[in-house]
C-alpha cells in the first residue's frame, strides 16, 4: 500500500481542527446514569447484520441511559466509511478489521477499542455446476466484493490458497465489485459466475429464495472446527479516533459500557433482539434467526485471532506488515467481564 498522501494528511489535520469529536447536549435526561448532560458521539457503521449493534442500542435506549446520544451515520461500504473517519467526521466506527489496519498503516490515528462480531461468510454455488468442494473451484468464476476487504482476503488467502491449495490469480477467475445483494442473481439467474463469497443475511436470503443454491464452504463453521468450537474468526471491530480517545476517555468508557450492555441483550435475549434487528434491517425475523447461526456478536477482543486474520491481508500485499498488538489495540477502556 502507498503511504498516505500529503493532501490527505493535510485534509485530516484540517478536519481534526474543525471537528472536535464529542459534544455535550443541553438539557437533562432522567435516564442518564452519570451526568445530566447527554454526550453526542458520531458513529459510523452500515445496516448490516454484523454491525447492527449501535442501531439496537439506540432503539432500546441503552446508549441514552448511559448518557450517550448516538449520532449514527450509515455508509454503503468500509471504504467510504474509512474515508470519512480519516477526515475527522466520525468519533467511533463499526467496520471490518482489514480496512482498519490498512488505513492505520496509511497514517490515520485510530485504535481498536472493542470487537463487534465474527464469522458469517459463506461460499455458495449452484447444484448444476459440478462443484462439490473448494478444490473444484479451479478454473471457475467466483463473485467477490471489493479487493482488500475482509471478504476478499478471506476468500483469496484463507479459503483458496490455504485450504484448497489454489493460486487465486492463476487457478480461478475472481470477479470483484459485486454487491452482496446482487450476488444471488449473478449466481442463480444470469449464471455469470459459478460461485460467490457472500455473508449473512445474504446467504440465508439466497437459500430461501432460490432452489438449487448449495453451501460450498461455511467459513465460520470451518473455523470453529479447527479451534475446538470456540468463537468465530473476528470480522468487524469497534474503532475510535486517537483524538477522541485522548480528549474524551470518560465518554469512551461510557460508550463501551453501553455497547457491552447492548451486545449482552442481543446474545441473552435473542427473540426480542431479533425483533429489533429485523425492524432495523427490514428483514423477516425468520431470516435473521437463521442467519445468526453463522455469526456471533461480541465486545471482547481476541487479539491473537484478530492479528491472524490480518496475516491474510498482509500475504496478499494489501498490508505491508501485520501491526503490533500495542499499535493496533487500546483495550483499557473496556468494561470488566
Amino acid at each position: 500500500m502507498k503511504k498516505i498522501s500529503g493532501i490527505l494528511l493535510a485534509t485530516i489535520l484540517v478536519f481534526g481542527a474543525t471537528f472536535t469529536g464529542c459534544s455535550s447536549g443541553s438539557g437533562s435526561k432522567a435516564q442518564a446514569t452519570s451526568s445530566s448532560k447527554i454526550e453526542s458521539v458520531r458513529i459510523g457503521t452500515n445496516r448490516a447484520l454484523g454491525t447492527v449493534t449501535p442501531y439496537v442500542g439506540k432503539d432500546n435506549g441503552t446508549f441514552e441511559k448511559a448518557g450517550i446520544k448516538p449520532e449514527i451515520v450509515d455508509f454503503q461500504d468500509g471504504t467510504t466509511l474509512m474515508q470519512a473517519f480519516a477526515t475527522g467526521k466520525l468519533d467511533i466506527a463499526y467496520v471490518g478489521i482489514a480496512p482498519v489496519a490498512t488505513w492505520q498503516e496509511k497514517g490515520v490515528g485510530l485504535k481498536v477499542v472493542a470487537s463487534a462480531n465474527g464469522g458469517g461468510h459463506v461460499l455458495l454455488t449452484r447444484e448444476d455446476t459440478g462443484i462439490n468442494s473448494i478444490k473444484d473451484l479451479k478454473g471457475k468464476k467466483i463473485g467477490d466484493t471489493n479487493p482488500g476487504s475482509v471478504v476478499d482476503t478471506l476468500l483469496r488467502a484463507r479459503i483458496l490458497k490455504e485450504k484448497a491449495g489454489l493460486d487465486p490469480s492463476k487457478d480461478t477467475k475472481i470477479i470483484t465489485g459485486l454487491a452482496p445483494a446482487d450476488m444471488p442473481t449473478a449466481l442463480m439467474v444470469t449464471k455469470e459466475v459459478d460461485a460467490v463469497i457472500t455473508w449473512e443475511p445474504f446467504a440465508t436470503q439466497a437459500e430461501s429464495k432460490f432452489k438449487g443454491v448449495k453451501v460450498l464452504y461455511d467459513a465460520g463453521a470451518e473455523w470453529k472446527k479447527e479451534n475446538n468450537g470456540k468463537s468465530f474468526y473476528p470480522v468487524n471491530v469497534v474503532i475510535a479516533s486517537q483524538s477522541f480517545i485522548d480528549k474524551h476517555p470518560d465518554v469512551l468508557k461510557k460508550f463501551l459500557s453501553a455497547n457491552k450492555e447492548t451486545v449482552d441483550f442481543i446474545n441473552n435475549q435473542p427473540d426480542k433482539a431479533n425483533d429489533v434487528i429485523a425492524k432495523e434491517l427490514k428483514l423477516d425475523k425468520s431470516i435473521v434467526s437463521k442467519a445468526r447461526q453463522r455469526l456471533d456478536y461480541t465486545w471482547q477482543v481476541d487479539t491473537s485471532s484478530t492479528l491472524q486474520t490480518l496475516k491474510w491481508t498482509n500475504e496478499l500485499g494489501y498490508l505491508k506488515s501485520v501491526p503490533s498488538k500495542d499499535k493496533l489495540f487500546d483495550l483499557k477502556y473496556l468494561p470488566k467481564k
